[in-house]
């Protein structure tokens, strides 16, 4: 998908402008946001996919400083824990939504069927 040049200089243009994307965020329309979504997405399966292969490689491994895959494994850890508590947290406060909706359509239908049979 990437080339190692083109994905790098994609994540400079990101780190870059981070602060001016956040601002163009609050006037994308929806399907701007969604495929804005999209890429950014991709480019972190792409980071972590680089991660992994660095993992996977004994040859990489093997020349690594122990404090430098220390460092790397706590980083990892601090922002995919970051990603998984707000996973969490959205995906609980989605399904307390839909929750919510079914419960509302059954009530609108329990109402429908006591009026229809007085």
């Amino acid at each position: 998908m990437w080339g190692l040049m083109t994905f790098y200089r994609y994540v400079d243009y990101l780190l870059k402008e981070r602060k001016n994307l956040e601002e163009k965020l609050k006037t994308m329309s929806k399907a701007e946001m969604i495929r804005f979504g999209r890429q950014l997405i991709a480019t972190y399966q792409q980071s972590l996919k680089g991660f992994d292969e660095w993992f996977t490689n004994y040859g990489i491994m093997e020349k690594m400083e122990p404090e430098l895959v220390r460092d790397i494994v706590l980083n990892l850890m601090n922002i995919g824990f970051e990603l998984l508590r707000y996973d969490r947290d959205v995906t609980m406060m989605w399904l307390e939504r839909e929750q919510k909706e079914l419960k509302r359509k059954k009530e609108e239908e329990e109402r429908k069927r006591q009026t229809s049979i007085i």
